[in-house]
């Protein structure tokens, strides 16, 4: 019976050592992009949007030079990706703006969640966060 025991603690420890080890992997061979030049914005409407709405403003957002596809409207809100090398939030804001009679405003984060340098809802604190720090300080010293 012991020895049944000790087998499969065995197996086990070999089994969580083997992830250990791919998980290591998997972090050291994943690297954050160098160039990241595709940013988020959002654009808060003061009344919800109904679907022809949503459509006009898809499409003139989409319209805007450095806009990518893929512009989301959900009831008031419109997020959507765009080049920072093209055109910043803020110059989206006011060309849409001069597409319509608009009543909206930039979504503008606050500046302690400006200053964070990894996205703002990853815990710092996290076993992840400080394993990936260790495991990319060991592979890239510099």
């Amino acid at each position: 019976m012991k020895k049944k025991i000790k087998l499969v603690l065995l197996g086990l420890s070999g089994v969580a050592l083997l992830l250990f080890l791919a998980l290591i992997v998997h972090i050291a061979l994943v690297k954050p992009p160098e160039n990241a030049t595709i940013q988020i914005s959002r654009i808060d409407f003061d009344q919800p949007f109904d679907v022809q709405k949503a459509a006009e403003i898809t499409r003139q957002i989409e319209s805007i030079p450095g806009v990518k596809k893929g512009v989301l409207v959900k009831k008031n809100v419109v997020v959507y990706f765009h080049d920072n090398r093209v055109a910043d939030s803020k110059k989206v804001f006011d060309e849409l703006m001069k597409k319509g009679n608009y009543k909206a405003k930039r979504f503008i984060i606050s500046a302690d969640l400006s200053q964070k340098q990894v996205c703002p809802v990853i815990n710092q604190n996290s076993f992840y966060f400080k394993l990936s720090k260790i495991v990319h300080k060991y592979i890239n010293p510099n």
